[in-house]
């Protein structure tokens, strides 16, 4: 029962962090946006971090992983109806 409890918390926190996260680079990438600045340097701004991220955190792999998820998100052709 404890388990399952420290796992909800967990849980909890890791959405709330998720969110924390996502609002600070939704609005980065907004404030680089105002100043017109090409999506492709946003891009390659975003990678470096990423990058310094996996090296700092020593979660490479799993950041590979979410990455290659992401390229093949981004190559699959759309399904439109």
């Amino acid at each position: 029962m404890v388990k399952k409890e420290t796992q909800e918390l967990i849980e909890q926190v890791q959405t709330a962090d998720r969110e924390i996260a996502r609002d600070a680079v939704s609005k980065g990438v907004s404030d680089a946006q105002e100043q017109w600045i090409e999506a492709s340097l946003i891009v390659e701004a975003l990678a470096h971090e990423i990058v310094n991220i996996a090296r700092t955190s020593q979660t490479g792999p799993k950041i590979a992983a979410q990455l290659s998820k992401t390229a093949a998100s981004l190559e699959a052709k759309p399904d439109l109806h």
